[in-house]
């Protein structure tokens, strides 16, 4: 009788609340899920609107508006907002809920709060956007005037979806943050690997250089040696025939020569061992300029234009001025060679305080202030295995290099603890930099 009665009366009142708390449960699960927005890694302003549009589901606001916090000046920015045409209104009256204190009342509850609006005719919901561990945004809702409050269950929603929408956005923005770190982290092993490669192959040619060092310091003095006796006999001779015209003409002859023979010798020692000290001393690079360029300018062809523009030329340098002055003639004599029939050199230069040296060039120097002198030239240029090959020792070309004069360059720019870099397109010329560190 009893089953019949249940059966014809309907459903259990006890079963039936259960389901409607059931469905309560689901619901605000449903709404409070927004890990579909964060596993598709869409953007804080996206969540934001979702956020809108399921608050909407359970209460019919006049119009609302998501306002998140600014990451960069901690401000907040509206985000979201609905109606179209309610941004204006929304945005008023959220300042006049700043200019009372309101908002602040608001993120210190962590809760949403019930308000008159401005001008008393409607009731506002202000409602905090947090995570555990901060304030991630504000929700303002204007409710129909017919509304004085809201059913604790439905704001209970709302807080459910606002907290979960709080957490995903931390969820983005941490992810982004992530990610960002994560490109920089590569970028950092990407240039570390390539130092450590460039550091390899300095070592090899370090290694192949002491092993030409070792030839060259045997080499060059056996020369040496042979030519001071050459140079002496030629002495006693011309001291011997004195009236042997024919004898004397052939002894001038062979002095230039010997001369380059000596200064071959002394190119090869400059290359294996970085060049040695004779003479340095501490000059500008003005003075180191009208000291060098006299002798430049009579190693050009007349058809080649040369300028020279030095800023900073009071700058100071700690150089040899006699193994300076082979380093300039022989870029510049190489410039030269490579310009067929008309042309111009550019000599330039600049200091640069060590954050602006460029990084490329930083890996091969040790921190200090740097002046870096430019060799520009408009001839033939260089093809890459001519580039890549410069420096070889007795390696040359038709225009480029006298075997050992560039050769010689880079030994004695290292010896200065210097750099030298070429950059060179064929038809398009040459840029020859050194980079010398400022005297103290």
């Amino acid at each position: 009788m009893t089953a019949d009665k249940k059966a014809i009366g309907g459903a259990d009142p006890k079963e039936e609340r259960m389901r409607h708390i059931h469905n309560a449960i689901e619901l605000a699960l449903n709404l409070g899920d927004f890990q579909k927005e964060v596993d598709s890694e869409c953007t804080p302003d996206k969540v934001a609107k979702e956020s809108l549009k399921r608050i909407d589901s359970i209460i019919q606001f006049n119009s609302s508006a998501i306002y998140l916090v600014n990451e960069q000046t901690s401000d907040l920015t509206i985000s979201a907002f609905t109606p179209d045409n309610e941004r204006s209104s929304l945005e008023n009256e959220l300042e006049f809920m700043i200019d009372e204190g309101f908002v602040a009342w608001a993120l210190r509850e962590r809760r949403g709060v019930m308000l008159n609006s401005k001008d008393d005719s409607h009731t506002v919901l202000l409602h905090v956007m947090a995570t555990y561990s901060r304030i991630r945004g504000l929700f303002i809702g204007i409710l129909p005037s017919h509304f004085s409050r809201l059913h604790d269950a439905s704001l209970e929603m709302v807080s459910i979806i606002l907290r979960n929408a709080s957490n995903c956005i931390e969820s983005l923005i941490y992810s982004s943050v992530m990610r960002k770190q994560q490109k920089e982290l590569e970028r950092e092993v990407e240039r570390k690997t390539r130092q450590l490669v460039r550091y390899e192959k300095q070592l090899i040619s370090a290694q192949n250089m002491e092993a030409i060092a070792a030839l060259a310091g045997g080499v060059a003095h056996k020369f040496n040696n042979a030519l001071q006796v050459l140079m002496g006999s030629m002495d006693l001779i011309s001291m011997v025939a004195q009236d042997n015209s024919k004898i004397l003409k052939q002894i001038k002859r062979t002095r230039p020569t010997i001369r380059q023979m000596a200064d071959l010798t002394n190119k090869l020692t400059a290359y294996a061992r970085g060049g040695t000290f004779i003479a340095n001393q501490v000059i500008s690079i003005g003075a180191l300029f009208n000291e060098i360029l006299p002798a430049v300018k009579r190693s050009i062809k007349e058809t080649v234009d040369l300028t020279v523009e030095l800023a900073d030329d009071s700058v100071l340098v700690d150089v040899d001025t006699m193994q300076m002055r082979t380093v300039v003639l022989s870029i510049v004599t190489n410039g030269d060679e490579s310009i067929i029939d008309k042309g111009c050199i550019k000599i330039s230069s600049q200091l640069f305080p060590w954050k602006d040296v460029p990084e490329k060039v930083q890996v091969e120097l040790t921190p200090w202030d740097y002046v870096c002198v430019s060799f520009q030239d408009n001839g033939v240029g260089m093809d890459s295995n001519t580039l890549r090959r410069l420096f070889e020792p007795f390696y040359s070309t038709k225009f480029e290099g006298r075997g050992l004069g560039m050769a010689a360059v880079s030994g004695i720019i290292r010896q200065h603890k210097g750099w030298i870099h070429v950059a060179s397109q064929v038809s398009k010329g040459t840029n020859v930099q050194i980079y010398l560190p400022k005297a103290s």
